[in-house]
């Protein structure tokens, strides 16, 4: 693997693998999974440590999910239950966030029960672990169609002193020699609040901004997702300016 991108489904919309593969001949992994906060993102980086799996590079977008110190994705809560028992990060992180985490835990196939969910994430996830399920499309990436006839949006109109879960990631990474880039995924150019992405530039060094890179309203689902003919090209954009350079 050389390429992991994570994030929320603003990184599972947006960004194409293939893409990747046809302009540099390198594979690349989209985890990225609908309402993702920071807390999901530290938890699958250590879960890439912890399963050994090596990359060139980790790509992480961060927008106003800086804002939120506090809660989680539910889909990648209940995605995770079945791996409960499989190590001490799966298990802190059930522990922290689900309901009947000893029943979860210590009651034989009651996780499978009840929380049997479509293909998703675990399934991406348990592939790259070399845990062989079902074949999973385009390498994690969901493709919307279509778009919007208001693409209209907004910011937050102010950012957080400092997010404590990133300083972990970042420390995290530091410690563990993992070669991480911050960007953000665009935006519709019709977003309000436009200037915190400037801010967010403050807080995190390095920080790529693609935020206003798509102009074309007919490239986004809706102002915060493109469409599978924006994700294409923003894939492109990405791949030529962060994987196709020394960076």
């Amino acid at each position: 693997m050389d390429y992991i991108f994570l994030g929320s489904s603003r990184v599972e919309n947006g960004i194409v693998p293939s893409v990747i593969f046809n302009k540099t001949n390198k594979t690349a992994v989209n985890l990225g999974f609908q309402a993702a906060k920071l807390a999901d993102v530290y938890t699958v980086l250590q879960l890439i440590k912890e399963y050994n799996i090596h990359c060139e590079k980790i790509l992480i977008q961060v927008d106003y999910i800086y804002n939120f110190v506090e809660g989680n994705s539910t889909i990648f809560q209940y995605e995770m239950i079945p791996f409960i028992r499989e190590n001490a990060i799966t298990k802190e992180y059930c522990e922290r966030y689900i309901e009947n985490p000893n029943a979860n835990y210590y009651i034989p196939f009651y996780r499978y029960c009840t929380n049997d969910l479509k293909i998703g994430f675990r399934e991406v996830f348990a592939n790259i672990i070399d845990k062989k399920t079902n074949t999973v499309n385009n390498s994690g990436y969901g493709g919307r169609y279509g778009n919007s006839r208001q693409l209209q949006g907004s910011l937050p109109n102010v950012i957080l002193e400092r997010n404590t879960i990133l300083d972990n990631i970042q420390s995290f990474s530091k410690q563990n020699n993992i070669n991480v880039v911050y960007f953000c995924a665009p935006f519709c150019k019709n977003i309000n609040s436009i200037d915190f992405i400037s801010k967010l530039k403050n807080k995190i060094p390095k920080f790529k901004d693609f935020s206003g890179v798509i102009q074309d309203d007919k490239m986004f689902f809706n102002c915060n997702h493109l469409n599978d003919r924006g994700a294409k090209r923003f894939t492109e954009i990405l791949t030529e300016d962060l994987l196709m350079k020394k960076f």
